[in-house]
C-alpha cells in the first residue's frame, strides 16, 4: 500500500508539472498575438535587403573644390549604406567625355553642367522643380538656371562671380593700384617682372590649357560686350567680323613674349600653379575665388584677392564675369532616378550648400545660407555697382568653341599658329559648329 500511494503521489505531481507547462506556453503564444487573433507582420529591413543602388557622379570642377563634394557623396553614402557612388572628376577632359556621353545617350546619373544646363545639357536633364528646396533657388539666380515654362535643370550651389585672383601683399610690396583698364594690367605685369628682378612671375597658366582659355574668355566682354558700342548683336546673328578678334591673341602673344606669363606653361600643372602663388612667386591667375582657398591650403598666410576685368577702351569700366559655378543635375532617362533626386535632395539642404560656399567663397544660390566669404566679403561690397556678365563663351558662341580657345591659346604660344591664324581658326569653328547645331 506504501508504494501505491507513493506511485500515485509521483503521478499527481507530474500531471500537475505537463498542465503547468502547457499554460505557460499558451500564455506564450498569447502575449504575441494581436486581440484580432491576426499575426502581426514584419517587414523586413529595406536597406539591408535590397540590391546595392550604384549612383554615378561627374563634376567638371577640380581639387579641393571636387574634394568638397566628393566628401558629400561619401557622407551620404554613411547614411544609405545601400547606396553606392562612383564619383570622378576627370578634370580638363570633362567636357569632351561629356560629348561622347550625349552622343551615346548614356549620361552619368548626376552630374555639373559648368554653365550650360539650359543651352547644351537642356534636353538630358530631368526637372527638379517639384523639390521641396526649388522656391529656396534665389529669384535673381533663377532665370539663370530654369526657363520660361517653370523647369528647373539644376542644383545651383553658388552664383560664380569672377575676375582675375591676385597676390595682395605683392601688389602692396610694388605700390600697385588695382588696374582699372588693360593698358594698366600690362603696365602692373611690367612692375612685378621688373621690381622683383624676374624672381615673380605676374601671371601663371598651366598646360591643361583651361587657364589659357580663360583669358579670352574673361577679356571678350571688355572687347566685344560691355562697350557701350559693341558686337553682341553680330555675334548672335553671326555676322561678326572676326578681324576684331586678333586684338585678344596680340595681347596673348604680346604677355608671353615680355615675359609676363611662366615660360614652362607647356609642362606645368594646375597644383604647380596653386603651389607657386601660395609661395608668392606669382602674382596673378585667370582663374577665381576658389583659387584663393586653393592656395591657402598650402599656406594659410596668403594674402590674396579677386580684380574686376579690367576695361580695354576709354569710357568703359570693368566688369565681372558670372553665371552657373558649381552645380549639380539629374538624367532624365536614368536608372536610378529616384536615388539620384534623393542625393540632390541632400545636397540642397543648408549646411551642405555652405560648405560649398565656404570654399568657393561664391554668393549662394539657396535663400537662407549664410557664409562667410572672408576678404572677398568686401570686395562683394566694394564693387557691388559694377556690371556683372555671363561668361562670353556661354552666350555667345556654340558649344564646342571652349576646346578650340584651349588649343589655339596654346598653339599660339607654341608658335604653331599667328594672331591672324588664331582669329580665322575661330571663324571657321564658328561657322561650322553653329551649323552643326542649328541642324
Amino acid at each position: 500500500m506504501k508504494k501505491i500511494g507513493t506511485l500515485l503521489l509521483l503521478v499527481t505531481v507530474l500531471t500537475m508539472l505537463f498542465a503547468g507547462c502547457k499554460n505557460n506556453d499558451a500564455k506564450k503564444e498569447s502575449a504575441n498575438v494581436p486581440d484580432n487573433s491576426t499575426p502581426e507582420v514584419t517587414e523586413p529591413d529595406a536597406k539591408n535587403n535590397e540590391d546595392p543602388i550604384q549612383l554615378t557622379v561627374w563634376t567638371n570642377v577640380v581639387g579641393k573644390h571636387a574634394e568638397v563634394l566628393e566628401n558629400m557623396a561619401k557622407e551620404y553614402e554613411k547614411l544609405n549604406p545601400n547606396i553606392q557612388i562612383d564619383f570622378s572628376a576627370p578634370g580638363g577632359e570633362y567636357e569632351n567625355m561629356l560629348k561622347v556621353k550625349m552622343a551615346a545617350k548614356d549620361m552619368p546619373d548626376i552630374f555639373s553642367t559648368h554653365g550650360w544646363a539650359k543651352l547644351r545639357y537642356g534636353e538630358f536633364l530631368a526637372d527638379l522643380s517639384d523639390r521641396e528646396w526649388a522656391d529656396k533657388v534665389t529669384e535673381s539666380f533663377k532665370p539663370i538656371v530654369s526657363d520660361e515654362e517653370g523647369k528647373l535643370y539644376v542644383l545651383p550651389f553658388d552664383q560664380d562671380q569672377s575676375g582675375p585672383i591676385y597676390n595682395t601683399a605683392i601688389f602692396e610690396e610694388y605700390g600697385i593700384e588695382i588696374p582699372a583698364t588693360l593698358d594698366e594690367f600690362m603696365a602692373a605685369c611690367e612692375t612685378i617682372k621688373t621690381k622683383s628682378n624676374g624672381e615673380i612671375t605676374p601671371i601663371v597658366c598651366a598646360a591643361e590649357g583651361w587657364e589659357e582659355a580663360q583669358f579670352f574668355d574673361f577679356f571678350a566682354t571688355p572687347l566685344l560686350i560691355s562697350p557701350e558700342k559693341n558686337e553682341a548683336e553680330a555675334l548672335l546673328n553671326k555676322t561678326f567680323d572676326w578681324n576684331k578678334w586678333d586684338v585678344l591673341p596680340e595681347k596673348w602673344l604680346e604677355m608671353f613674349e615680355k615675359g609676363y606669363i611662366n615660360k614652362d606653361i607647356f609642362t606645368v600643372k594646375f597644383s604647380d600653379n596653386i603651389a607657386k602663388f601660395a609661395e608668392g612667386k606669382a602674382a596673378i591667375g585667370f582663374y577665381g575665388p576658389y583659387f584663393i582657398e586653393e592656395a591657402r591650403a598650402l599656406n594659410p598666410e596668403i594674402k590674396a584677392d579677386m580684380m574686376p576685368i579690367p576695361a580695354i577702351y576709354d569710357g568703359d569700366e570693368p566688369t565681372f564675369a558670372g553665371g552657373e559655378k558649381t552645380t549639380f543635375g539629374v538624367w532624365k532617362d536614368s536608372p536610378n532616378k529616384e536615388a539620384a533626386m534623393a542625393f540632390i535632395d541632400f545636397c540642397a539642404q543648408k549646411e551642405n550648400v555652405a560648405k560649398v560656399c565656404a570654399y568657393t567663397k561664391l554668393p549662394p544660390a539657396i535663400e537662407g545660407v549664410e557664409i562667410n566669404a572672408g576678404e572677398l566679403t568686401k570686395t562683394y561690397e566694394k564693387y557691388a555697382n559694377l556690371r556683372t556678365f555671363p561668361y562670353f563663351d556661354r552666350v555667345y558662341l556654340p558649344n564646342g568653341m571652349w576646346d578650340v580657345m584651349c588649343k589655339n591659346s596654346q598653339s599660339l604660344l607654341g608658335k604653331v599658329i599667328t594672331p591672324r591664324e588664331f582669329s580665322e581658326n575661330m571663324e571657321s569653328e564658328f561657322n561650322r559648329l553653329h551649323q552643326l547645331q542649328d541642324n
